[in-house]
């Protein structure tokens, strides 16, 4: 390690690191504003105000905690899990007749429910209790019917489907696709830019759809400062199935976020301790307070950041704190927005598929650390079975039902989930002492 966590660089080494801390940061942030407009319908303008929004929060939430939560140089980004709930939502919601808006002024109340759980959790020292619910049965459940719940999404978005109102597949947009996608598995095998794969994927495919004539021309912002402003989506509202979803999202994220501490910890050559632990749970729950309160995803620290230090040697807080405050910076320039959110969705969906694929990873490493014996093969086999099974049934057949039994038993990601925990817990109880640990989700904005 060249530079530890209290050691401060000279000017001109703290300047490029501040940098590099900014372009994965801001490569982790980006493309999930354009992700959510394209689903949620809306327009440029709208688009670039969510990613000014989400930009600028991102920088407060990683400014929060490497100030007063869990102390690494670990970066807050919209966390994969959230802005995938958030995708699955619209479709079961636009499916049912329900207007986008609706169910993102619902989720808007969820995270604030789950900022607020996060935070008592934190205060009362329960993070690691309530975690070994999350076994790695539970936890590989979770992450691989949400991998197949996006699947649909990023297909139709690397072919063109939607794309400048076509309803059809467009080779020429489904061939850039492929294009991007090789060129960001080509970045990540290059050691001195791994980091930034995903950004260069976007550059290099945002640059090609130009030079073809496909993107559209960046729009430009009448005023200089904007500030960032509260209830994107509109006043809270209150539905029980996007709330309930939320809740039981943020219970798994327990796992990510201190998975998240204890390999930062290893990469930043100090390992955290209890009281770190609790701190970064409660500042979670403020961002994901302050996430909720202003509409954008749910934050959550990632594990990225042990990457960028293992690459680099560079674990000073000082950089990073430099780089968040840039951040925050650009989150209030709407010219800067303007010109991110200008990228071509199909861009973005390409150069974040292969991150994306990390989620069914994830759920795989899971199952592969239990013994496949009857037992296990039992519940994970009825709880993949039964999640995706329900994904195939139309949503209008679950119309005549209530709205809360409508989003719960029409959610095969939720209903998988939920069917994991009974029969891991009550119904098919361990009758040994358990060997295999809680879950360990690394997940990227990933």
């Amino acid at each position: 390690m060249r530079y530890g966590l209290q050691d401060r660089p000279v000017l001109g080494i703290t300047l490029l690191a501040a940098l590099q801390w900014l372009f994965v940061t801001l490569s982790s942030t980006i493309v999930v504003p354009l992700v959510i407009g394209d689903v949620y319908g809306l327009d440029a303008s709208e688009t670039a105000k969510l990613m000014q929004q989400t930009i600028f929060y991102a920088g407060l939430a990683s400014l929060l905690q490497v100030l007063w939560g869990h102390r690494y140089p670990m970066m807050d980004g919209p966390a994969g899990l959230w802005w995938g709930i958030f995708v699955i939502l619209a479709q079961i919601g636009q499916s049912i007749g329900q207007d986008a808006r609706m169910i993102g002024q619902s989720f808007q109340t969820g995270l604030m429910l789950a900022g607020l759980l996060f935070f008592i959790l934190g205060m009362f020292r329960l993070i690691e209790r309530i975690q070994l619910w999350f076994t790695p049965i539970v936890t590989g459940t979770y992450m691989t019917l949400l991998a197949v719940s996006l699947c649909s999404a990023f297909i139709k978005g690397m072919l063109g489907i939607g794309f400048q109102q076509s309803e059809t597949v467009q080779p020429e947009v489904a061939i850039a696709s492929v294009l991007i996608m090789i060129l960001v598995l080509v970045f990540t095998r290059i050691r001195q830019v791994a980091s930034f794969a995903v950004l260069l994927g976007i550059i290099v495919g945002w640059v090609g759809y130009g030079m073809l004539g496909w993107a559209e021309p960046v729009r430009a912002s009448d005023e200089a400062i904007v500030l960032p402003g509260l209830l994107f989506w509109g006043p809270p509202a209150w539905n029980g199935g996007v709330l309930l979803t939320s809740l039981l999202t943020s219970f798994v994220l327990l796992t990510n976020l201190i998975t998240s501490i204890a390999v930062v910890g290893k990469a930043a050559k100090e390992e955290p301790t209890g009281r770190q632990y609790n701190r970064g749970g409660v500042f979670t729950g403020v961002s994901h307070v302050i996430s909720g309160a202003s509409g954008v995803v749910g934050m959550i620290p990632l594990s990225l950041a042990a990457a960028v230090i293992e690459t680099t040697k560079m674990a000073a807080r000082r950089p990073f704190i430099l780089a968040m405050l840039a951040m925050m910076a650009i989150g209030i320039l709407p010219s800067v927005s303007q010109f991110l959110a200008s990228v071509p969705s199909p861009v973005a969906y390409a150069a974040m598929f292969v991150t994306y694929t990390q989620l069914l990873g994830f759920g795989l490493k899971d199952f592969t650390k239990v013994e496949m014996d009857e037992r296990n093969i039992t519940v994970i086999g009825s709880s993949l079975l039964i999640g995706i099974g329900v994904m195939f049934v139309p949503s209008a057949a679950w119309q005549g039902l209530h709205p809360l039994l409508s989003y719960l038993l029409g959610n095969g990601l939720l209903l998988g989930v939920l069917v994991s925990l009974l029969l891991e817990h009550i119904i098919l109880p361990r009758r040994s002492k358990r060997k295999d640990g809680p879950g360990r989700n690394k997940l990227e904005a990933s």
